[in-house]
């Protein structure tokens, strides 16, 4: 099962870093645009009263609570996945991961939070590029994971005959 688990947050976390990048252009995307087009459309040459409209710049805050709540999704399979691996399998290296990818999921969940209380202070694509670099280290734990998964089952199984020759666990 734990293997299963591990083999899917590796396609998760690639899949994770394609939504990331989409969103943080999307969020570009839709800040611009929406900035160069109340800019250019309350600005008339022949009023001289006409200022800056303030009420037609959105800031992308739909596309970054869209993110938000995308991401939500994906930090709480990652969470959930480090919990299981620090239950299930029981290996020293295991744990020490599992306990790491807690404490940093933790804090890019809370940063999610942030970004989900107020969409439009905070963009995503301001905070994406932290998302893709804790994407990049979920990739990682989740292989190390895998690894330790399978050494775990064969070690429960008995194919290693001396399990304190296993340097990664000693």
């Amino acid at each position: 099962m734990m293997k299963a688990l591990y083999i899917t947050g590796i396609v998760l976390s690639v899949i994770f870093m394609f939504v990331i990048g989409y969103f943080i252009q999307e969020v570009e995307s839709a800040r611009f645009s929406s900035y160069y087009s109340s800019y250019s459309n309350s600005y008339d040459i022949y009023n001289s009263y006409s200022s800056y409209n303030y009420n037609s710049y959105n800031s992308g805050a739909d596309e970054t609570m869209a993110a938000a709540i995308v991401s939500f999704f994906f930090f709480v399979f990652f969470i959930l996945t480090s919990i299981f691996g620090l239950v299930r399998v029981k290996t020293t290296t295991n744990k020490v991961f599992s306990i790491i990818g807690l404490s940093i999921s933790g804090i890019f969940f809370f940063w999610n939070f942030i970004v989900m209380i107020s969409p439009s202070a905070v963009s995503f694509d301001e905070v994406g590029g932290g998302f893709g670099f804790y994407s990049m280290i979920m990739l990682a734990f989740m292989i190390v994971g895998l690894v330790q998964a399978i050494r775990y089952a064969k070690r429960s199984r008995g194919a290693v005959q001396n399990p304190s020759l296993d340097i990664l666990d000693s």
